[in-house]
């Protein structure tokens, strides 16, 4: 992922004169927005409340900084005829002080790990303190469960969530008239019923929502090669909704807020005006600031199809977060000394481990 995550390639002006003047017109279309259109679009939002209760009296401690940690879960929620609901896709979002730098770190959805007790609620009957998959929190407990158990697992405080489902998804992508991706080999994946040939393709909500799925018919099979793809996916979804094809057009703009609005359910302190702040923000990182790390892990001998942590090196990588360490000051890449290759184990920084196969953008 070379060049800016979210910036276009220049033309005559330097990057931060053009940084500058995005920056402008994002601020003057929020300021512009009506009172009822802003009011609507928090009216949008769902909220829901984790209490002390839900988290425990015992937390991690916050770094004594204005860093932020946001956890961020996609469910395989449909709507109200799919019973069940789980976390497809399980990131924690951490962001600098200063908001000049991010890490994103991705949880594989078949890590083996402890799990604690949570309370039932959301109608879930809650969880047993147990070992088991990471991602059954939100199946028995929600939400205030999922952020219970990463809280536990990792060492780092929390202070915000997102949840989107798959309708919500795939609404997003629509809105903004696809996302273009490279493809790197053919896919054909009937269990997603994704259909789609090698090359740059532009994806509609579908079959957005068939590739961020998909693993068992593409590279490896497994479900740290889904994590990359999501990674990928997600730096390109926000490349095309931050860009002047999105911004300039009011009328394209509205109907993605409207839309992501109508996705996410987040806690009450996440209000619009903030996801807006932390929106223009980001549009001024590039792909040097933004590092896309997978939890050090191996296949379990034990337990066969699931994955557990790396023990060491995934505790140096939390404390490194939950410290508010600048993020090229952890060294989570000399740990791979501790042990040898092996076909159990792949690299897990997935910008140095994706294949870059070669695409050619279509003219136009």
């Amino acid at each position: 992922m070379s060049g800016g995550v979210i910036d276009e390639q220049p033309a005559a002006e330097d990057k931060p004169q053009r940084r500058l003047r995005w920056s402008l017109i994002v601020v003057i279309l929020i300021a512009l927005l009506p009172a009822t259109v802003y009011a609507k679009l928090t009216r949008n939002i769902s909220h829901i409340e984790v209490t002390r209760e839900d988290l425990g009296d015992v937390r991690p401690a916050k770094a004594p900084t204005d860093a932020l940690n946001i956890l961020v879960v996609g469910s395989d929620q449909r709507d109200d005829r799919y019973a069940g609901e789980r976390a497809d896709i399980i990131m924690l979002v951490h962001l600098s002080p200063t908001r000049s730098e991010a890490a994103v770190i991705s949880f594989p959805r078949d890590s083996l790990v402890q799990l604690p007790a949570c309370r039932s609620g959301e109608r879930r009957p809650g969880q047993q303190r147990r070992l088991g998959m990471i991602n059954s929190s939100f199946s028995f407990g929600g939400i205030g469960c999922t952020w219970k158990t990463m809280e536990a697992l990792t060492g780092i405080h929390i202070d915000h969530f997102v949840t989107v489902d798959f309708t919500g998804f795939k609404g997003m992508v629509d809105a903004i008239g696809g996302v273009d991706l490279c493809i790197p080999e053919p896919i054909r994946d009937n269990y997603v019923q994704l259909d789609l040939p090698a090359g740059w393709q532009t994806l509609q909500g579908e079959q957005a929502l068939g590739y961020v799925r998909t693993r068992h018919s593409i590279g490896d099979r497994s479900d740290i090669g889904r994590i990359q793809r999501q990674q990928d996916f997600v730096v390109a979804m926000a490349k095309k909704t931050l860009s002047s094809w999105t911004l300039i057009n009011p009328v394209r703009l509205l109907g993605f807020l409207n839309t992501a609005t109508k996705s996410i359910t987040t806690d009450p302190a996440l209000t619009l005006g903030v996801m807006l702040d932390l929106g223009l923000i980001t549009r001024r990182l590039s792909s040097d600031n933004i590092h896309f790390v997978i939890t050090p892990w191996r296949y379990s001998t034990s337990y066969p199809g699931r994955i557990e942590w790396l023990q060491g090196p995934a505790k140096k990588l939390f404390r490194s977060i939950a410290a508010d360490k600048p993020f090229t000051a952890i060294k989570v890449r000399d740990t791979q000394s501790i042990l040898p290759p092996t076909k159990d184990t792949v690299p897990y920084f997935p910008e140095a481990a994706a294949a870059t196969a070669p695409c050619t953008r279509p003219a136009g």
